[in-house]
């Protein structure tokens, strides 16, 4: 057993200092970029991508070590704490105008780091709500890991999924208009080519359009990677991090709280979230960067909540077995994760259709509206559930340390104080009895 643990402290240290030599080269690799040569579209790519997830491989990898470090000197990391909301909300304001003028002025090392805040900070203002005041938060080296899972691993495994799911559906809706004998098929292979998670030309809208209109199995196969293929793929690599790192054994004295288990599932959704930021607002250009970096402020609020209702329900299960919470849990993140991917899609379709002419281009405005308002109300909620759940949860997890500690035979407890006997006066025969001369 000490082998072991010996073996694992070394291999976190391992790998935590591998991961901050990684995070430098790239954060090089990103300045480098930046600096010198042209300002191409795909050198703007490079450098956007690789400096902030530089970053993010230093921090994580420094930490790792850290705390390998710490255990290996029998201490603890400190309880997880993070900056108020205000002022992640603040930095994020203040990192985006600086961006902006940074792109306008041609300082691209200053956008770099302004950009860095802006991705990061989000996730931060995200965390902080999902912490509860006072007592009951684990340490630092309980929800990192999540995090790193939910940044590093959990995109790779819905990545490789999803692109076979897509590779799926593109291919049968090419066999289809072969069959067909459609000519649809040259603009949508052009179009896949040179879109690259740009915006579309005037020509290649054009196109797009006549393709969804005269063959609507297009949309279908899209709408069914995007608000299916998705979100179950990506809560499924998200929620791995509750079940490998999360202690719900029942019969183990060092079993997380429900509390403990839901902020896993955060960490690892709030991870996730970080890595996709990053490389759908390096895809955006740098014309196109300040536009997205504000509409993906709001995604970590659903990553977040919909993982964390994901670890909430595997901790409901293993609490009861017999029950339905895994399913429940289950069904509340992807079923959030649907109705967000199927609104945001709804927006880039609408979004088509606004350059029409007549009635396509007033229904295109009305689906934007009805889109935008459900996901405003989607994150009105999100974030309403999660204010409510680390309140009832930290209510919870303060009840079963109180428990825990009545229960543990190892806490002193105070010594029983009886009262003092009072004294009684023994009196000789006959004393006290009144005769008949008295």
């Amino acid at each position: 057993m000490l082998w072991g643990i010996m073996v694992t402290r070394f291999a976190a240290l391992l790998f935590g200092l591998l991961g901050a030599i990684a995070g430098l080269a790239l954060v090089g690799v990103g300045l480098i970029g930046a600096i010198g040569g042209s300002r191409s579209s795909e050198q703007f790519i490079g450098s956007a991508s690789a400096f902030p997830f530089g970053v993010l491989l230093l921090e994580l990898g420094l930490a790792s070590a850290w705390f390998a470090w710490l255990r290996s000197r029998g201490m603890t990391a400190r309880p997880l704490t993070l900056p108020p909301w205000w002022a992640c909300a603040l930095a994020f304001l203040i990192a985006v105008l600086a961006a902006w003028g940074a792109l306008r002025a041609g300082w691209w090392w200053v956008f770099l780091i302004a950009a860095t805040v802006a991705t990061f900070a989000p996730i931060a203002a995200t965390g902080r709500l999902g912490l509860p005041w006072g007592e009951g938060r684990p340490g630092w080296g309980r929800v990192l890991p999540a995090f790193a899972w939910g940044a590093l691993v959990a995109p790779l495994l819905a990545i490789t999924l999803q692109l076979l799911a897509a590779l799926g559906a593109f291919g049968a809706a090419a066999l289809g208009f072969s069959l067909a004998g459609q000519q649809h098929l040259p603009p949508l292979l052009a179009i896949v080519r040179q879109l690259q998670g740009r915006t579309l030309t005037d020509a290649q809208t054009a196109a797009l359009i006549q393709i969804v209109v005269a063959q609507p199995i297009v949309l279908l196969l899209g709408g069914f990677v995007l608000v299916f293929v998705g979100p179950v793929t990506e809560e499924l690599g998200k929620f791995g991090a509750a079940m490998i790192f999360g202690r719900t054994r029942a019969d183990r004295p060092e079993r997380d709280s429900t509390l403990t288990i839901f902020l896993i599932g955060l960490a690892s959704g709030l991870g996730f979230a970080a890595t996709e930021n990053i490389f759908y607002a390096a895809q955006a250009g740098p014309t196109g960067w300040t536009a997205l970096i504000f509409t993906r402020a709001v995604t970590p609020i659903m990553h977040g909540t919909a993982t964390a209702l994901f670890a909430l329900g595997w901790a409901w299960q293993r609490r009861e077995p017999q029950g339905w919470g895994l399913l429940k849990g289950a069904l509340m993140a992807i079923g959030l994760h649907g109705v967000w991917n199927f609104c945001a899609g709804l927006l880039i379709v609408a979004s088509l259709f606004t350059g029409a002419r007549g009635t396509p281009a007033g229904l295109a405005v009305l689906l934007l509206l009805l889109a935008l308002a459900t996901l405003v109300a989607l994150a009105i909620g999100s974030l309403l559930a999660l204010l409510r759940l680390r309140r009832s949860l930290a209510i919870e997890a303060r009840e079963e340390a109180t428990v825990g500690a009545i229960a543990d035979p190892n806490v002193p407890r105070p010594a029983l104080v009886l009262p003092e006997p009072i004294p009684v006066t023994v009196l000789p025969p006959g004393a006290g009895i009144p005769g008949p001369n008295r």
